[in-house]
């Protein structure tokens, strides 16, 4: 297996930044059954006109228990507005998931890894999918949100709507 070397672009101080690519993680999930769910995006820097989610921070994860799913829904804006909820779904809810994560082909941005030091919380996005069949799509930014507004809507209005 190929070792991963970190570019770090500055120092690990703030403003430096460290960004890894893991090139042998899969871009593609042939699986269709997702047992863990975890999204976090900001839309801090979206302005109104693009997105409905401007001005705000997701926090979305879902997670197969028995027959059913345990999912939960925060948001928050920058004026210390929340929303958050904790809900259960049927499975079909992790079937319809699985769709907007191949419909935005979500798993091209599997095995990356930027960490920008001295950030004052998440301006960018974390996906974390973990597959029946062990594959998994990981990727996180804190800085630029890597996750198209399209299906950062999408996901949103899932999960708020559950």
């Amino acid at each position: 297996m190929r070792k991963i070397k970190p570019e770090i672009i500055g120092a690990e101080e703030d403003g430096g930044v460290r960004k890894t690519v893991n090139g042998n993680a899969p871009k593609v999930i042939a699986s269709r059954e997702i047992k863990v769910f975890y999204c976090e995006f900001s839309a801090y820097a979206l302005p109104e006109e693009e997105t409905r989610l401007s001005g705000k921070t997701y926090r979305l994860s879902a997670k197969i228990e028995g027959d059913g799913v345990d999912a939960e829904y925060r948001s928050h804006d920058r004026y210390g507005g929340r929303r958050d909820r904790s809900f259960t779904a049927d499975t079909s809810f992790m079937q319809r998931l699985d769709s907007i994560v191949k419909e935005y082909d979500l798993a091209l941005h599997n095995g990356l890894s930027v960490t920008v030091y001295g950030l004052p919380g998440m301006y960018g996005a974390e996906l974390s999918v973990d597959y029946a069949s062990g594959e998994r799509i990981y990727a996180r930014d804190n800085e630029s949100c890597f996750i198209p507004i399209g299906a950062m809507e999408a996901l949103e209005d899932l999960f708020s709507t559950n």
